[in-house]
């Protein structure tokens, strides 16, 4: 081949970002879904795209309005693209695996990363050395940053734009602190009503065990309340009141009798659970993928 012919064909290859935009567009269904994934501006991405086009001499989407959709040119495209764009990455991946360090970054709820990963980690870790953790810690909202591969939240198992895997249930039950038992005798589940109540974030556990043990003039909007479960539990062991918690959370509190349940027959699975979550059609790396393999066999056992 010589030089005219290099050149030519140099200036009929779309650039590699112009790939990335259209497929990050495809697999959100949204333009401004792309831009925040990419670190881009949403005119940078949409220029990607229009080039793109322009390239292939063809259109990739149907605009109209807010709706996204793929032609079939862009169903073809996508198809042709994903395993490509896979390879590419695993490459990049086996560079990863030989450099002195990999951070794997991960987003959770704090409760989780205290009682479970915490402990989890120093045994994960001993088989990879070269291997670090980061972890973005948020309770009632959810970020998955751009660096971020997965996370592992509470919920009803429905993220739009990520694919979730189950991962433990947790059993809710009422609690309090010794003292606060002595002070308020608590034989049955109506004599909550004259608790003092405490709960996390909605006060939808509690409403959610009131559906299976249903208790009369317990108000629910007079109560105390915390945006973390852990805080709730904190305060449930300072003496202030009665809330639900995860049995399974509180092992510890009720070993060392900080926490005690006047009614431990009362528990009730919840509807919601743990659940990792990664992107839609975006490839793990090698250790998010160990990870997610480790923490599941944890639960397990």
């Amino acid at each position: 081949m010589n030089t005219t012919q290099v050149s030519s064909a140099s200036a009929r290859l779309p650039q590699l970002s112009w790939f990335m935009a259209f497929k990050a567009v495809a697999d959100k269904q949204s333009f401004t879904e792309a831009s925040r994934e990419l670190c881009l501006t949403q005119s940078a991405i949409s220029q990607q795209v229009a080039k793109l086009e322009a390239v292939l001499r063809t259109k990739l989407f149907y605009r109209g309005g807010r709706q996204i959709q793929l032609t079939e040119d862009g169903k073809r495209l996508l198809l042709q693209i994903n395993q490509p764009i896979q390879e590419l990455m695993g490459v990049v991946d086996g560079f990863h695996n030989d450099a002195e360090h990999y951070t794997l970054h991960i987003e959770m709820e704090p409760v989780f990363s205290r009682q479970v990963i915490s402990k989890l980690l120093p045994k994960f870790l001993a088989q990879y050395p070269k291997l670090l953790v980061g972890q973005m810690l948020t309770t009632n909202h959810f970020d998955f940053l751009p660096q971020t591969e997965l996370a592992i939240k509470w919920g009803d198992g429905e993220w739009e734009g990520f694919d979730s895997q189950f991962l433990c249930s947790l059993d809710y039950v009422p609690v309090c602190s010794p003292e606060y038992l002595k002070r308020k005798p608590l034989t049955k589940p109506a004599d909550l009503a004259d608790a003092s109540i405490i709960h996390d974030r909605d006060n939808f556990d509690w409403r959610y065990w009131l559906n299976y043990y249903p208790v009369a003039k317990l108000e629910l909007q007079k109560c105390h309340y915390a945006s973390e479960s852990q805080v709730v539990m904190s305060l449930a062991m300072s003496g202030l009141g009665v809330a639900v918690c995860a049995h399974q959370q509180i092992q510890e509190e009720l070993a060392d009798g900080r926490l005690v349940m006047p009614f431990p027959e009362l528990k009730v699975r919840h509807q919601r659970a743990y659940y990792i979550l990664t992107r839609k059609n975006k490839p793990l790396s090698p250790q998010a993928h160990s990870f997610i393999q480790f923490v599941h066999q944890a639960m397990l056992e």
